[in-house]
Order: C-alpha cells, then structure tokens, then sequence
C-alpha cells in the first residue's frame, strides 16, 4: 500500500485532508510544527527517514496575503526554503511529492479563466510569489512524479475569525458579532467546500497525471486547480447572505473600493479535475450555515464565548 506522508496536517487543509485520506484506507501520516521545523536544515530528512513514504504531501505553509505582508520573511522561509529542503529530502529517499500550492501563483488575470498550461502572471502579494518559487523548488529537486495542487478558495468550519483569516467566515462573523462588514465592489469569487477541496486532493492523488521532468511540470502536467469554476459569487451578496443567516441588518455592509494590490475577480478552469470525475457537492449557503454554527462560539474580539472549540473535520455535509 502507498504510504502518504502530509506536512501541515494540523491546518485548516490537513485536518480534513487526514481525514478524507484515512476513512478511504489509505496509509496516511501527519506532522506538523510540533515534529520540527522544516526551514531548519536536517529536519526534513529526519521525518522522511522516520516516516519512510512513498508520497510527500506538502501543505505546510505560511498562508494568506496579509500575514504574508506582516513578515516577508517567514513567508519566503516557510513556503520556498521549506519547500526546497524537503522536495530534496524526498527525492533523495526516492519519494515522490505531491506540492499543495495556491492560486495565487497565477497573479491578477482579470475575466480570463486561468489553466494549468496557461501563463502565470506576478502575484500581487509575496504569499502567491513565495508558494510559485515553492513549486519551482519541487520541479528543481523532485520533478519525476511531481503532481501541484493549486487550491482555490476553500472554506469551511475550524479557523479562528478575525484579521488575515478567510474573507467568508469573517463575513458571518461580522455579521453575527454587529461589526461593519467592508466589502470591496465589484469583487467576485468562487468558494469550494474544505470537504470538497481535499477530495479533489484525494482524487489526484489516486488517479491524476504526473509529471516526469521540470519542463513538463512547468508545462502543467501533473498540474491541477482544485477549487470551483460553476459558482461565482458577488462578495456583497455573501454578505447580504450572511446577515439574513445571522438577523443582522445588511446596514453593516459597507461597501468600499478595493486596494490596488489585490485580485477582485478569480477565475479558474477545472476541466482537468473533472475529468478524473470530481464535482462539486456542498453548496454555498449549505457551506455557510455549518460555518455559521462554528463561528458562532466567537465574541466580537475573536476569542471563544465557552471552552475552546474543537477544530471540526468534515468529508461531507
């Protein structure tokens, strides 16, 4: 049986993803922070030697544009020096990896549908510009093999709300908690179901193409987006959702012009992924009522009302 080994398996992704991969049998293990700090040299080969894969699972990271922005530094270590360290710990075991990176790697493309062969445009952010020199780095040290999931919009319950978190669970938390909710016009995205997203993982983890040099990684074989293309949503309108959900009044909307530097419209082709036989089966406002219940436990500060929650894993809804 193909053992799996998943960096960042105690984030919002890995949770689920353990999850997802061991109610379907496979040989799955997870590290974390607490196993080692993969930008300090030797650690990478310690948990490859301990865990002895087949397949490296690489989600740990630093994760979002404005933690990003906060401390470049630990952005360009956490996801391109991490990265290169144990891309070549894992060829060096003759491991294969599987890099888990984002959608920000394809920049601001405005309208067009943005494909795993298509171009890549710089990122307005030093988080999409560090996780594209992440896949750079596996294409360098362990190309033959090489699948890149580039995730889009996940959502779903177990993150803490407040700044830098993810713009939905926010939404519902500003509502529910009478904050102002900002919204910038005219932006526009499509959110995936975590339980969806990390069954496409799965999925391209069982039967996807892979590459077998750098130059046909960089082509985008072995290359799939994971996250949705049929659901385009105005962000006001989750707004005006998310107060209908909590009784708030949609006077907490407050509409603003969006900075410079950030994408308002994103748009993805799946064909590749659907092809392998995913599809999409948690709707938006399904999605956003089970946040809703997570969310709920948080005070306008961000701190939990009762005991801490549980962080909740979910394969379905």
């Amino acid at each position: 049986m193909t053992r799996l080994l998943v960096t960042g398996a105690d984030g919002f992704v890995g949770r689920n993803l353990m999850a997802d991969l061991l109610a379907a049998g496979w040989d799955a293990v997870g590290v974390d922070h607490a196993d080692g700090d993969l930008t300090e040299f030797g650690v990478a080969e310690r948990l490859v030697r301990e865990h002895r894969p087949d397949v490296v699972v690489h989600l740990a990271a630093q994760v979002g544009r404005l933690f990003g922005e906060d401390d470049v530094a630990r952005s360009i270590t956490s996801n391109a020096l991490a990265t290169g360290l144990l891309a070549k710990a894992t060829a060096d075991a003759g491991a294969r990896m599987a890099y888990v990176s984002t959608s920000e790697v394809y920049g601001d493309q405005g309208d067009a549908d943005c494909a795993e062969d298509g171009p890549l445009t710089l990122p307005h952010n030093i988080y999409g510009l560090s996780k594209y020199w992440g896949e750079q780095a596996a294409q360098l040290y362990c190309p033959d093999g090489l699948q890149i999931l580039r995730l889009s919009m996940p959502y779903g319950p177990g993150v803490v709300p407040g700044r830098g978190r993810a713009a939905l669970l926010n939404i519902l938390w500003q509502a529910n908690t009478g904050q102002t909710i900002p919204v910038h016009r005219g932006a526009e995205r499509s959110w995936c179901w975590v339980g969806d997203t990390t069954r496409g993982i799965r999925i391209v983890l069982e039967d996807g193409e892979r590459a077998t040099t750098a130059p046909e990684s960089a082509a985008g074989v072995g290359v799939y987006n994971i996250g949705r293309d049929d659901a385009a949503v105005q962000i006001l309108d989750v707004a005006r959702i998310a107060c209908r959900m909590t009784d708030a009044p949609d006077t907490l909307i407050d509409l603003i012009d969006a900075p410079g530097a950030q994408t308002v419209v994103k748009r993805l082709s799946t064909a590749k992924l659907r092809a392998l036989g995913w599809s999409p089966e948690v709707e938006l406002e399904q999605g956003m009522e089970l946040v809703f219940e997570w969310i709920r436990q948080f005070d306008e500060h961000g701190r939990p009302t009762e005991a801490t929650p549980a962080a909740p894993t979910t394969t379905a809804a």
